[in-house]
């Protein structure tokens, strides 16, 4: 792995806060929306149990 890149990606955070503002946020939505979908189709093939008996 290329230590440069690191660096660089490093620095771009110190100058633009912002850019890891929105990196943490499209990262917690997806983390949020996973789970949420998870929780959606168990709930879903539950049901469908639930009809076949």
């Amino acid at each position: 792995m290329d230590m440069g890149n690191t660096l660089w990606f490093i620095n771009l955070l110190k100058d633009q806060p912002w850019i890891g503002f929105l990196i943490g946020l499209v990262f917690v939505t997806i983390m949020f929306g996973s789970k949420n979908l998870v929780v959606y189709l168990y709930s879903r093939s539950r049901e469908k149990k639930a009809d076949r008996t």
